[in-house]
């Protein structure tokens, strides 16, 4: 991962989890998840480092690769947030990643 994230705040009871392009891919975030269910959202003090400069980043989130947009920038709790399109994503759970 390129971009360590300046704003990421540690979280009880989460686990990193890696996000891929579900098209090609490739790495996009680390991003630590928090209970049992699918990945709807990903706020952006839980994300831990990403391909993407998350600070300058205005729009959406897009596959560095493939350019295809996985999730839409919004708001939630008072936190920018981006929602992802399902089906536009993969996941995989790291154990041996050290936060």
């Amino acid at each position: 991962m390129l971009y360590k994230n300046p704003l990421y705040r540690k979280k009880r009871n989460t686990y990193p989890l890696q996000v891929s392009c579900g098209h090609c891919k490739t790495s996009i975030a680390i991003y630590a998840k928090g209970g049992k269910g699918n990945l709807i959202k990903m706020q952006l003090p839980r994300i831990i480092e990403s391909q993407i400069d998350l600070k300058r980043n205005k729009g959406h989130l897009r596959c560095t690769n493939c350019r295809r947009e996985l999730a839409r920038k919004g708001a939630y709790n008072e936190n920018i947030t981006y929602w992802i399109i399902r089906g536009k994503v993969n996941t995989k759970r790291l154990d041996n990643y050290r936060i």
